[in-house]
């Protein structure tokens, strides 16, 4: 079955992606690039280079992919299957190409939040603070790559294991040529604890900016 996507609703828009609801399933989401972006070849518009790599714009898709097989490998013995990244639940086809079918992360009112909305409403409380601290502990020790991260790309949850959170949602798996970060979990720490201190900072503008 095909989706088409004028019928479906749109819920956000990233740098290359847009998101769309699930028609059939509440608790999922449709990811598909934006087709502004896309060339006709499936490449990047306008970047003879990148328009030529490996699965052209769907190479963000693969890379989440790859980070999410990653992960469920190394956790195979504790039958572990959700992480601080949102879950991919394989592939849709749309009328604007393939998209990506992940799980909906959702705040307790029921609509999606972003760690930038939080900060910039002036609604980031010491209960996010705390989840934020775990949320790259754990990024640390589960050995999560990811590229550029930008504060808009983590969301807030409490229903998704009932207790305070933040989720991946953007930027995730190995963007280098040579993947360093995914070689050496020392490297990949220091990069997120960069990040860290990079998002905290973006926090505290946000916060203390006048209304």
């Amino acid at each position: 079955m095909i989706y088409q996507i004028s019928e479906l609703q749109r819920l956000g828009q990233g740098c290359s992606k847009i998101v769309y609801q699930h028609p059939e399933d509440n608790n999922k989401i449709i990811k598909i690039m934006n087709p502004d972006l896309v060339s006709e070849g499936g490449g990047w518009q306008n970047h003879t280079f990148k328009s030529k790599l490996s699965n052209g714009v769907y190479k963000q898709f693969r890379r989440e992919l790859l980070q999410y097989l990653e992960l469920c490998k190394t956790n195979y013995h504790d039958n572990k299957f959700q992480f601080p990244i949102e879950t991919p639940y394989g592939f849709a086809m749309t009328s604007h190409g393939l998209g990506l079918i992940t799980e909906k992360i959702v705040s307790p009112n029921g609509q999606g939040i972003t760690l930038f909305e939080l900060s910039r409403d002036k609604k980031f409380t010491d209960k996010h603070a705390k989840a934020l601290a775990e949320f790259y502990d754990a990024c640390c020790d589960l050995h999560i790559v990811y590229g550029e991260v930008n504060i808009a790309g983590i969301m807030y949850t409490e229903s998704r294991n009932n207790k305070p959170e933040f989720v991946l949602v953007d930027g995730i798996g190995e963007k280098l040529f040579l993947p360093i970060r995914s070689l050496f979990k020392s490297i990949n720490t220091k990069n997120i604890r960069k990040m860290q201190k990079r998002i905290d900072a973006e926090i505290q503008v946000l916060l203390n900016a006048h209304s």
